[in-house]
């Protein structure tokens, strides 16, 4: 969401304010940290449909980055001026260095009234709660105060690859099977809906 700061506290942008970037300029930070190049292109491709409504600032790291205490303060430095947290994995368990991570970017975006978004690829939608990655992270949202939304994002044809070990579900024993459209029941979980 676009908010401008106003005396009064924060309100929405009308279209006559939205149209004059001379006045003012009317920006939303937004932090994705990512395992792969396939999962921070989708987490990209989401931020391109919001930033229809607002102009984003993206702040994007990648996982192994995170190893590296430095650049881990780093994002977590950035995380204080996003509203919002893409975390984009696989839903394996994520690395203690990881997770200590992302504990301090989103105590930083609580500050802002923030949220924590998980996409996962390459699992089925039924599997999305059992992943380690979703408790993981809807753990962390919980201990910062902030909203938790997830997504589990398919895999289109183009980028289905059938000799692999990992499409046919030989990975580490789960049911991982990209493409795979199954219909499901209303979960009670946030979920996230985007135009």
């Amino acid at each position: 969401m676009c908010r401008q700061a106003s005396s009064s506290g924060v309100k929405p942008l009308t279209s006559d304010e939205s149209m004059n970037s001379e006045t003012h300029t009317n920006s939303t930070d937004v932090l994705i940290v990512y395992d792969s190049v396939r999962s921070g292109k989708r987490a990209k491709e989401l931020c391109d449909r919001l930033g229809q409504y607002c102009e984003l600032n993206l702040r994007i790291w990648n996982l192994s980055a995170l190893r590296l205490p430095a650049l881990a303060r780093a994002a977590a430095h950035e995380a204080g001026r996003a509203i919002l947290l893409i975390v984009a994995v696989d839903g394996e368990m994520l690395p203690r260095h990881v997770k200590t991570c992302l504990h301090k970017c989103a105590r930083a975006i609580h500050a802002a009234d923030g949220a924590l978004l998980a996409q996962f690829h390459s699992i089925l939608k039924m599997n999305e709660k059992l992943c380690p990655a979703y408790r993981c992270l809807k753990q962390i949202a919980q201990h910062a105060g902030i909203q938790f939304f997830s997504e589990v994002v398919e895999l289109r044809e183009d980028e289905l690859d059938c000799s692999s070990a990992e499409s046919l579900g030989a990975s580490q024993g789960q049911f991982r099977r990209p493409g795979l459209n199954l219909a499901q029941k209303q979960s009670s979980t946030n979920s996230l809906t985007v135009p």
